[in-house]
């Protein structure tokens, strides 16, 4: 009979340090700094990244099509740097509960970019 309390026990107790994990887990870890030089970095880093795309494209450097590619890629690794370093991308409840509203944004933009593309090519019948 005491077996069977004690392995009953054992279990609540299991339980229970799984519930303290699963909320320690939840809670958001956030690291104390005294002077957010990331941030600041990834300031300076967005203004480059900016002024660079308005550089090529105010001063003709590229040819069109070239000028789109660079212009994109500068683009994707502004965005990569905003959700890096602004949105903390990385921190808090792990990157599962982060990522399902990720993909739900970029899908949400496709649609709008790929129906303005279709609205602009095929002009609906609106004119």
């Amino acid at each position: 009979m005491s077996e069977h309390a004690d392995s009953a026990l054992t279990v609540e107790e299991a339980y229970q340090q799984d519930n303290d994990k699963n909320l320690a887990f939840l809670k958001p870890h956030f690291e104390e700094e005294k002077f957010p030089t990331v941030q600041i970095a990834g300031y300076i880093g967005s203004l480059i990244l900016t002024f660079a795309a308005y550089f090529l494209v105010m001063n003709h450097v590229l040819p069109a099509v070239m000028l789109l590619a660079v212009i994109l890629v500068l683009a994707g690794l502004q965005a990569a740097l905003q959700l890096g370093v602004f949105m903390h991308l990385k921190e808090s409840r792990g990157m599962a509960w982060q990522l399902i509203p990720l993909y739900l944004v970029f899908l949400i933009a496709l649609g709008m970019v790929g129906m303005s593309i279709w609205i602009m090519l095929f002009k609906s019948g609106v004119s």
